[in-house]
């Protein structure tokens, strides 16, 4: 299941020169604007009412290599219905975007094969799978009444080693803070030179917010809709292609449930969990009626204490000095059901299940 891919596929300069023609004129033609930022890159919206992005790109690179190539990002519901900014891509729909994907192309592939310079040149950009990928969005979505109690507990999650939390500039407070209504946490690829590039992203928010944000209408469905996404970026793309022996390229092999069930998995548990919410009263209840050592007991309860004084599990784990310790509690603590979060007393409710237990998505 995924919302968003970013693909690519690679040419030489005679298809660059013949797809830049065939792109700049059709945008001309159809009042659509594309232009030029930065310099090699040139970014099409020729499409984008069907949920694709063209992006042509010829850049010089060490030793005088050159990349030149064409690039597709794209939202493959949107391609299906340009007005359906919420449900996700299945291994069902394959053949229906495939179709759809090769009907968008076809004024652009009628253009490139009008022209007399490009004859010897073969149009393959209508057809999905000779793409590679520079990035999946894995995602699901949860529907639930309970939605903004879930995401004020789903901010209290886990931040695992090596993510950093997304915080943006609060004009009012004057500091940077995390997004109100989401949990937004990324992993950085280190390289050369101290340069750095976002590996995976991990976001969970609630979706008719999301929309609402970006300017679309209001979606009563989506108001009760939360969304766990991981962004993929290229190298873990390819550490996933690696573990599952898929191809470098083939749209239909991203829709298959098993990977992105596996992915979305590893990361629900790295973050959120899969303990129900309690009180902490409630939940310290729960851990004395367990058939623990006594000393387990109370390396649990005390746990979850520091997780409920210091609201989030991120936060205490920064308070602690033995971390090893601590994540050892947090996992036993999901072990037997129960998620260190806990539920303020003022939200007048003492129980909500996995947030995963509520969804036939997964």
């Amino acid at each position: 299941m995924h919302h968003t891919v970013h693909m690519f596929y690679k040419f030489d300069s005679r298809y660059f020169s013949a797809m830049y023609e065939v792109l700049s004129e059709l945008s001309r033609t159809n009042k659509c604007r594309y232009f030029e930022k930065p310099k090699g890159v040139y970014r099409f919206y020729l499409l984008q009412d069907q949920g694709i992005r063209i992006i042509l790109k010829h850049s010089t690179l060490v030793d005088e290599i050159t990349y030149s190539a064409i690039e597709i990002i794209m939202n493959p519901m949107r391609l299906l219905d340009r007005n359906d900014y919420l449900q996700l891509a299945h291994s069902a729909n394959y053949d229906q975007i495939r179709k759809s994907f090769k009907r968008a192309f076809s004024e652009m592939r009628k253009k490139f094969q009008s022209k007399k310079r490009n004859k010897g040149l073969i149009f393959r950009f209508d057809q999905l799978d000779v793409y590679s990928f520079k990035r999946v969005d894995f995602a699901i979505n949860i529907n639930t009444e309970h939605a903004e109690l879930y995401m004020k507990l789903i901010k209290r999650a886990n931040i695992p080693n090596g993510f950093q939390l997304f915080t943006i500039y609060n004009s009012i407070s004057k500091r940077y803070e995390p997004p109100k209504d989401s949990f937004y946490i990324f992993r950085k690829r280190h390289l050369k030179e101290k340069a750095s590039s976002v590996e995976l992203t991990v976001n969970c928010y609630n979706k008719g917010i999301q929309m609402m944000e970006n300017g679309l209408p209001y979606d009563e469905h989506a108001m009760t809709t939360i969304r766990f996404e991981i962004q993929c970026g290229y190298n873990k793309t390819y550490r996933i292609i690696r573990s599952n022996n898929l191809n470098r390229q083939g749209y239909s092999q991203f829709l298959r449930e098993d990977i992105s069930a596996k992915v979305l998995d590893t990361y629900i548990k790295k973050t959120i969990g899969y303990g129900d919410y309690y009180t902490f009263s409630k939940a310290k209840e729960l851990i004395m009626n367990q058939r623990l050592k006594t000393n387990t007991k109370y390396n649990l309860v005390n746990t979850l204490k520091i997780v409920n004084d210091k609201r989030g599990v991120w936060k205490a784990r920064e308070t602690v000095d033995d971390k090893k310790e601590f994540d050892k509690n947090i996992k036993k603590l999901h072990e037997i059901g129960i998620n260190p979060v806990t539920i303020p007393i003022a939200e007048k409710i003492d129980y909500l299940p996995c947030l995963f237990d509520i969804t036939i998505q997964i």
